[in-house]
């Protein structure tokens, strides 16, 4: 059974993303096992409840990467994961699907502990620009944009997005798509996505049905905040930060690129100023829940 992951940070498309996939063809799990709200859907309650306990609860703070190394040791962790697994394969074979999908925006949070567990999967990476996922992520949260840094974004969205190449970096199963490009030109970057899903699972049926049912998903979907600058033009990011950003631009039209981490490091006392961040906007929102 093939295992597709849709591995991107929060707003960043993978909402529309699993769905075009599902749309190819992928199972996506029973509606009663699948988180849905206003913000997005198709995210599976067994890979959410142990996402939870991964992170202790906090997304906004990143779990260092050798802590959740140390997790793949706990065996009543990796037992659940195991079972979850197993349990989506062998419903994914009762509705005679080919593959299935699993998709939370916290995934490159917690790849250290899932790369391994899941096997050879199948990676599908949505790339948009940090600053439309920072505004729209502090929308979410019911947060002005303007409260929330720049700079903490780019820090959070830059951990991430290294977690995602250092893990996918070796599999030559992988997929980036840029979410201008696939709103802009969802023919082209659906039939592109479509291709690779075939190739992958080894589908020879006609596409044409499949494709047009996923071109339909994005021409229908309300596109969301576009932020007018490139990331060159944005005072607040690091040169790192710039350069990451087109690095991920060029694996969308070369996966396979290679790439060297210490081209991007994060600087000293990122995560100490995340963790402050992350006491400053707690404390304002519950100031702002208690008026």
């Amino acid at each position: 059974m093939k295992r597709i992951i849709v591995a991107g940070i929060y707003r960043s498309g993978t909402s529309l993303t699993a769905e075009l996939v599902r749309r190819w063809g992928a199972y996506a799990g029973r509606d009663e096992d699948i988180f849905k709200d206003d913000y997005g859907y198709m995210e599976h309650f067994a890979l959410q409840k142990l996402n939870d306990e991964l992170l202790n609860n906090n997304s906004r703070v990143p779990t260092p990467v050798e802590v959740l190394l140390e997790k793949t040791q706990d065996a009543s962790l990796t037992e659940f994961a195991v079972q979850a697994l197993k349990d989506m394969d062998k419903e994914a074979q009762d509705h005679k699907a080919t593959a299935w999908v699993w998709k939370d925006p916290r995934l490159p949070l917690v790849l250290p502990f899932w790369a391994n567990i899941w096997g050879d999967a199948i990676y599908v990476i949505p790339v948009r620009h940090p600053v439309e996922t920072i505004y729209s992520g502090a929308k979410m949260e019911g947060l002005d944009p303007e409260q929330v840094p720049l700079s903490a974004g780019f820090a959070y969205w830059q951990f991430c997005m290294l977690n995602l190449l250092r893990f996918t970096q070796d599999s030559p199963r992988k997929i980036f798509i840029a979410y201008d490009q696939l709103t802009q030109n969802p023919e082209r970057e659906c039939a592109r996505l479509c291709r690779f899903l075939d190739e992958q699972c080894g589908m020879d049926s006609d596409p044409s049905e499949r494709l047009q049912y996923m071109t339909e998903q994005v021409t229908a979907g309300e596109r969301h905040f576009k932020h007018p600058r490139s990331l060159a033009e944005v005072e607040t990011a690091t040169r790192e930060q710039r350069a990451l950003y087109d690095f991920l631009r060029v694996k969308t039209m070369y996966p396979d690129e290679a790439y060297n981490k210490d081209d991007f490091a994060l600087y000293p006392g990122w995560l100490e100023y995340l963790q402050t961040m992350d006491m400053f906007l707690s404390s304002t929102q519950g100031s702002q829940e208690t008026e």
